[in-house]
């Protein structure tokens, strides 16, 4: 009844000297516990003295809770001893019945493994009689099929009359016996006897191919019976192979060696396509009835005459015995060369196509057409093309300028600029007819991108050209040269979209048309974005020499104004000065000669462009040369102010009335402004649209009405 009570005193007791310590407690309880980084940890203690004391306290409390522990399980303890008294006797009791035991089961053990091993050795004797029996019923079986066999082919196959399908038939039967238990009975059989075995074979394959040439024979006079009798055989043989070899060189071969030559390929008036007619005739005048038993029919399976025999022998004499159709040296031979072969490859595939899938793939996979394929040198021909298309377009665009190289009077659908007609002449040649080969579509379309991007170089090498302070010794200004530019350019890049259609005709056709286009529509407009980009530069060309044209010199004539008014006793103004109609008259020839050209709009930026600036310097000059006018007003009033007694009221007030030399100068510079507004007005410009314009205007006249309200 105390001990839960004690037991709880010393738990409130231990917990009350935790709350106590000056360290976690639960550190001692890591398996990683270290007495170096404990002090490490609680070296911020209040002292040395006071960690001591605690670890004494919590090592007190540990002690008393042992005790306790040991009191509560007391009984436990003393049991434990007590129940371990004789209990070593009682294993020796146990322990040599159990070691009994296992010695007679490995004795049963040892006893059963000797009959396994009995028993396998017997059953390998059986199994070695069991193949030593069937080896000498196969080789009593080829002692008997082997003289059927002779005697077979002495009575029935030797003769020189063409063999009958029957006996055939039963030869090769027997002969498929023969090879069957011959393999089951090869190490009982001597060197002569598997001669004759050999050479039975032998008999009987040439008897076979005898049969199948008189067949392929009667076929085209009389009906197939036989020809698929005989193609039975040799599946039966399975020696599909040794039909498909049998045809190739006793039909294919003299046929094509007479064809497929150098010499024929001279004589021949229609050249190499003569020859490709002539072999494809080959495969109506012999090949008919055997390609309808074989590929278009499930009755005979196993044959691919077409690339096994036909191909095979056609593709070896192209490449050995008519070798120069492939040579690329020139451009436009190798070009109806390569189209005349592949419409011949396209006519072979037609034919297995006809068919199944699976026979196609296995002739554009076979050995021989890859290596053919090879053999047409298509890099070494498109180099050839590149070097005739780019040499061309590259000629026109060296040296940078020439006389001819602008031509202001182009016909329909040409360019005022000889480089950008070479340069769809070279990107129509790419795509033309008698030079773009679908194997190499993405080398012309490389190129493509070539041409465009040297075309928008040259474009930049010209607008860089046209901006240097050099003298331009050409037939035309540079004001035609700009103008011509942007217009090319523009037309220019209004022709990339149709150039996609042509180029979207001309590529292969692939599986994920969607995606093809797609990717050639991002490269075109990236084309069309590069040749815009110049436009811009080109109308900031344009506006620099026209504000140069228009000319600087001009716009400070205004600083004449007062010399030309003061002390010449020259009439009021009533016209407009000069430097006005000089400014203009660069304007409205741009504006009439180059608007059909460069386009309304074009034609407006540039001139807002340039009368903005104008007007801007204008505004400047004016604005100084009214602040002088002023100064000098005032200067000359001070002076006579100072002269008091120089002149009577009536002289000054006479003085007051008559228009002055600076009024004079005002009057002008109003008159001035007012002819630079009206004539933008009459380009269509609203003072709104022309920086400082608005401006200029109001700055003359409050000059002049602050002279009068001063007056």
């Amino acid at each position: 009844m105390h001990e839960p009570v004690r037991k709880h005193s010393v738990s409130i007791g231990a917990t009350s000297t935790a709350e106590k310590l000056c360290f976690d407690k639960n550190e001692f309880m890591k398996e990683n516990f270290s007495v170096d980084e404990f002090l490490h940890k609680n070296r911020n203690a209040p002292s040395l003295e006071l960690l001591r004391d605690n670890l004494g306290l919590y090592l007190k409390g540990l002690r008393a809770a042992m005790i306790d522990l040991i009191n509560e399980d007391y009984a436990d303890f003393v049991n434990l001893s007590a129940n371990l008294v004789g209990l070593d006797q009682s294993i020796e009791t146990i322990q040599r019945p159990l070691e009994q035991f296992r010695s007679e089961i490995e004795g049963i053990h040892s006893l059963i493994e000797e009959n396994v091993v009995e028993l396998r050795d017997q059953l390998e004797e059986k199994r070695q009689l069991r193949e030593c029996h069937r080896s000498l019923e196969s080789l009593k079986k080829v002692y008997e099929i082997s003289a059927k066999l002779d005697v077979l082919i002495s009575q029935k196959l030797s003769g020189e009359q063409s063999p009958q399908a029957v006996d055939l038939e039963r030869a090769a039967l027997d002969l498929i016996q023969l090879k069957f238990h011959e393999k089951h009975c090869a190490t009982h059989l001597d060197k002569g006897h598997k001669a004759k075995i050999q050479k039975l074979e032998e008999n009987v394959h040439q008897q076979l191919r005898r049969f199948f040439n008189d067949a392929l024979q009667q076929t085209r006079i009389t009906s197939s019976e036989h020809l698929e009798r005989c193609l039975r055989i040799y599946i039966t043989l399975d020696a599909c192979g040794q039909a498909e070899r049998v045809f190739r060189e006793d039909v294919v071969a003299p046929y094509m060696s007479g064809i497929i030559g150098e010499q024929q390929l001279q004589n021949s008036p229609q050249g190499l396509a003569g020859i490709y007619s002539k072999i494809l005739n080959f495969i109506s005048l012999h090949m008919t009835d055997l390609l309808r038993l074989t590929l278009y029919s499930d009755k005979l399976s196993g044959f691919n005459f077409v690339v096994n025999s036909y191909w095979a022998d056609v593709e070896m004499r192209l490449e050995l015995h008519m070798n120069s159709i492939f040579a690329p040296g020139n451009s436009e031979v190798f070009y109806v060369k390569y189209k005349c072969t592949r419409d011949f490859l396209s006519r072979i595939e037609e034919l297995l196509t006809s068919s199944d899938e699976q026979a196609l793939a296995f002739y554009r996979q076979h050995k021989q057409t890859k290596s053919f394929e090879a053999r047409w040198n298509l890099p070494v021909y498109f180099q050839i093309c590149f070097q005739e298309i780019a040499g061309v377009f590259e000629a026109q665009l060296y040296p940078l300028l020439k006389d001819d190289t602008l031509n202001s009077t182009p016909e329909l659908n040409e360019y005022q600029l000889k480089p950008f007609n070479a340069a769809k002449q070279a990107l129509i040649r790419c795509w033309a007819d008698g030079i773009y080969l679908p194997e190499v579509f993405p080398k012309f379309y490389k190129l493509n991108v070539q041409i465009v991007l040297r075309l928008s170089r040259w474009i930049a090498d010209v607008i860089t050209a046209s901006k240097s302070n050099n003298s331009f010794s050409k037939v035309f200004t540079r004001n035609q040269l700009l103008i011509s530019l942007h217009a090319d350019t523009r037309k220019f890049e209004a022709y990339l979209p149709k150039l996609q259609k042509v180029i979207v005709q001309a590529a292969p056709k692939t599986q994920n048309n969607l995606l093809f286009n797609d990717v050639l529509g991002k490269s075109i407009a990236d084309l069309g974005d590069t040749l815009n980009s110049h436009l811009i530069t080109i109308q900031t060309t344009l506006k620099e020499l026209l504000i140069t044209e228009c000319g600087t010199e001009n716009v400070r004539q205004v600083n004449d104004l007062p010399r030309l008014y003061r002390k010449t006793n020259r009439e009021v103004p009533t016209r407009c000065s000069g430097y006005v109609e000089q400014m203009l008259r660069p304007l409205k020839s741009f504006a009439a000669q180059h608007e059909s050209q460069l386009g309304a709009l074009v034609v407006e930026q540039i001139l807002t462009e340039v009368c903005s600036n104008i007007t801007k310097a204008y505004f400047n000059v004016v604005s100084d040369v009214l602040t002088s006018v002023q100064k000098t007003e005032e200067s000359l009033r001070r002076l006579r102010n100072l002269k008091s007694g120089s002149a009577s009221n009536t002289s000054a007030s006479s003085t007051s009335n008559a228009v002055s030399d600076d009024d004079k100068i005002r009057l002008q510079l109003r008159v001035d402004v007012a002819a630079w507004t009206l004539e933008l007005s009459k380009l269509n410009f609203q003072s709104t649209q022309i920086e400082k314009l608005q401006e200029l205007s109001k700055m003359v006249e409050e000059s002049i009405k602050s002279k009068d309200g001063a007056a």
